[in-house]
């Protein structure tokens, strides 16, 4: 890194690492599972099929998409996965080369893709919309709306509740001197499905044509006492940055994020 301002901050002894590796375990299968029971919502994709997959990170939803269909089929389809992460999109590409996925990555801001216009009979940006994009989305709905073809379907999801949002919370509360919260709180306005829609609706896309539906998903979380230390360690960090405070008082975090999500 060469943000200064990351060279001087401090980082508590006990944290887990933020690298891309460690990130994933926290998620372990759940964008897999949120691609899944999506897709499950639309007619399935036929051969032919020009795929977008828009912040494709590891290429969760393009192996699901692979999956959900017969050789035959999924052999015919056209995917190109964009992300903002050139650390992604080379995971992404080697993961194609070895699977044997019709795909291809690159590196791509999903607010200002470098696509012609009405390309792609599917979009899909799993788990996607409510972390990256500027401006609520609305500007990377314009976009993928700018490139889909007409009649083309687009697949946009997020997560309606998050259990470990209000454990990190309240251990913040106790924890930190003047109970900052962490910086991590971006899914609350996502919870009300008219939100995700209206987001839609002011891409472009009509209101008629706009179909927002709940469906319950869950992830194997594995080892309970090391997935609770990746999420203090990835979400835990108050807005003004870690502290001596946390660090010291580290275990109680913990002990506070264990009891209330047991």
């Amino acid at each position: 890194m060469t943000d200064s301002r990351a060279s001087t901050a401090f980082w508590p002894k006990q944290i887990i690492p933020p690298t891309p590796e460690n990130y994933k375990e926290l998620a372990k299968d759940g964008a897999e599972r949120l691609a899944a029971v999506s897709l499950q919502q639309i007619p399935a994709i036929p051969a032919g099929a020009v795929i977008h997959d828009n912040g494709c990170g590891y290429g969760s939803a393009t192996a699901v998409i692979m999956a959900s269909a017969a050789p035959e089929v999924s052999a015919t389809y056209q995917i190109t996965g964009t992300d903002i992460s050139g650390g992604a999109v080379e995971v992404y590409c080697d993961r194609a080369d070895s699977s044997g996925w019709p795909a291809k990555g690159l590196v791509m801001d999903s607010d200002k893709l470098k696509f012609q216009d009405e390309i792609f009979t599917h979009t899909i940006g799993n788990a996607m919309i409510f972390v990256g994009p500027r401006n609520n989305g609305i500007d990377a709905v314009k976009e993928m709306y700018r490139t889909l073809k007409p009649g083309g379907t687009l697949i946009l999801n997020c997560f309606a509740y998050v259990p470990v949002l209000e454990p990190i919370r309240e251990a913040s509360r106790v924890t930190r001197t003047g109970a900052i919260l962490p910086a991590w709180t971006s899914f609350e306005e996502w919870t009300d499905p008219a939100f995700i829609a209206n987001i839609v609706e002011a891409g472009g896309f009509k209101k008629e044509s706009i179909k927002v539906q709940q469906r319950e998903m869950f992830v194997n979380i594995g080892d309970f006492d090391r997935h609770t230390e990746l999420v203090w360690s990835m979400r835990g960090m108050p807005s003004t940055g870690w502290s001596r405070e946390d660090e010291e008082r580290w275990d109680e975090a913990l002990e506070i994020n264990c009891a209330i999500l047991q």
